[in-house]
């Protein structure tokens, strides 16, 4: 017997967040690949992927499905980025902090080449396996390779509600706020207070780095 879902707005978002983050990631989003492939069965996931159309929150066109402007402002995109080197309990604590802030956690992974910039150093593991570390964490919804010219590129390519800081990141809230301001977008800067004592990447590569010389 097929269980009856109820056409709430958790269900419905868990669609439009899944679209969402098949189009940022590149993904071709088709009607029949999202009946298919979506959370429930067929016949199930057609009945709410055509009540979000007719609610003009998705569109469909050719097959594909895209979010319409009234879809996107149904979701709140939250962001943050970092080196993610060697991942840690303070990186779990502020990401776990940063998805609890709106539907869609967005993670952007420092170029190699941005690490190398901003901290003086290579990082211990490239940009791919770093990648690869974010993506697995079952709360973050997308991670993405940053830009290599600028990490405001990011802001314009994701278009985020919350960007999300962690209390020892470098960048500034203001800074962060003007850049939005100037690109006419809407976007709130939280950073967060609470510290995780005792694990960083640096100290832990540092003592990877001594034990190895021992």
């Amino acid at each position: 017997m097929v269980k009856v879902i109820e056409l709430n707005n958790a269900v419905e978002k868990n669609f439009l967040c899944k679209i969402f983050v098949e189009r940022l990631s590149g993904l071709t989003t088709t009607y029949q690949h999202a009946i298919n492939s979506y959370t429930f069965f067929p016949e199930i996931n057609r009945k709410i992927l055509d009540s979000l159309i007719d609610k003009g929150k998705v569109v469909k066109s050719r097959n594909l499905l895209e979010l319409t402007e009234e879809g996107r402002r149904s979701l709140a995109i939250v962001m943050c980025g970092g080196t993610f080197d060697i991942i840690h309990p303070g990186h779990i604590s502020t990401l776990k902090s940063a998805k609890s802030f709106g539907d869609v956690l967005i993670v952007v992974v420092a170029t190699d080449e941005t690490v190398e910039r901003t901290k003086g150093r290579k990082p211990h593991n490239s940009e791919n396996k770093r990648f690869e570390l974010v993506s697995s964490l079952k709360f973050v919804d997308l991670a993405l390779i940053g830009q290599r010219e600028s990490i405001y590129d990011s802001l314009l390519k994701i278009k985020p509600n919350y960007v999300v800081l962690g209390y020892d990141q470098t960048h500034k809230e203001e800074e962060i706020r003007n850049f939005a301001i100037n690109n006419k977008m809407k976007l709130k800067v939280i950073r967060l207070t609470e510290k995780v004592e005792g694990v960083k990447s640096s100290s832990l590569l540092k003592d990877k780095t001594l034990i190895n010389e021992t």
